[in-house]
């Protein structure tokens, strides 16, 4: 399978590829178009636009098309590149084999997912204490003291992982409130995120609105550098580069833990 970049949302087939193999065996799944730090360059200042094609949504109306997602990510078979099309079943067969996640841990964090996807208000509510949502509309409150909402970039920019699909759930929120994204995905997992983009856009997501480029570390920096706002996930190497940044969002390092009963403790060196 050949999985392009998505430049604005359309498809973009480099000579430059990587491969996505199976964690058990071996076998070559798919490859991956890669693109370099000039073609991010050029393309992220037209992402303005984009949110100009979002704008254009009332937020019930992407209330709407986020629930609908969610049944397209759940049920649909999706675009995965040159002809190519994805069902749910062989999403889980092609993230568990080159990720080595069991395929109930896989439908599991899908669920996660799709909960985003269908309770994007309640999210939302969240997010905002309970703001009244039109404010994403006309730009101020309607009721209660003064309020106003500016967006503070044109774009997200997000780094992600390839140990977790469901840290995807993270960037979904930013259609519903009209920014675009802009995802380099993990190199070992592609699927998660194209997946939930060709579900936005089956749902009647404008296309633009979403940047889908695989790329190196040189790539990755001109995202996280030149978005407005972003999203980073790495060990302490990735992350240290942007400590105290408040326009980046870090996530990572993970640590691993360990649970020792009363049964063993005396013998927890062992």
């Amino acid at each position: 399978m050949q999985i392009p970049a998505l430049r604005l949302g359309k498809p973009y087939a480099s000579l430059d590829k990587v491969e996505v193999i199976a964690h058990a065996t071996g076998e070559k799944l798919a490859e991956v178009s890669q693109v370099n730090a000039g073609i991010i360059r050029r393309d992220l200042p037209k992402y303005a636009a984009s949110r100009e094609a979002l704008r254009k949504f009332s937020i019930d109306e992407l209330l709407v098309i986020c629930k609908k997602a969610g049944g397209e990510f759940m049920e649909s078979s999706l675009p995965l590149g040159e002809g190519a099309v994805q069902s749910c079943d062989d999403y889980v067969r092609h993230l568990s084999a080159s990720s080595g996640l069991p395929h109930n841990m896989v439908r599991r964090n899908m669920g996660k997912i799709n909960h985003l996807f269908t309770e994007m208000r309640t999210i939302l509510g969240g997010l905002t204490r309970n703001m009244d949502l039109r404010v994403f509309d006309s730009g101020r409150a309607y009721d209660g003291p003064p309020l106003s909402f500016y967006p503070s970039t044109n774009a997200l920019g997000v780094v992600l992982p390839s140990n977790s699909p469901g840290v995807n759930s993270l960037w979904m929120p930013s259609l519903a409130l009209k920014i675009p994204v802009i995802l380099k995905p993990g190199r070992e997992e592609p699927w998660t995120p194209f997946r939930i983009i060709q579900a936005f856009i089956a749902a009647g997501m404008p296309a633009e609105a979403f940047g889908f480029y695989p790329t190196d570390h040189e790539g990755a920096a001109e995202i996280i550098n030149s978005c407005g706002r972003a999203c980073l996930f790495g060990d302490e190497s990735t992350t240290a580069r942007w400590a105290g940044n408040s326009a980046v969002q870090l996530h990572g390092p993970g640590r691993s833990k360990i649970l020792i009963g009363d049964d063993c403790i005396e013998n927890w060196r062992d």
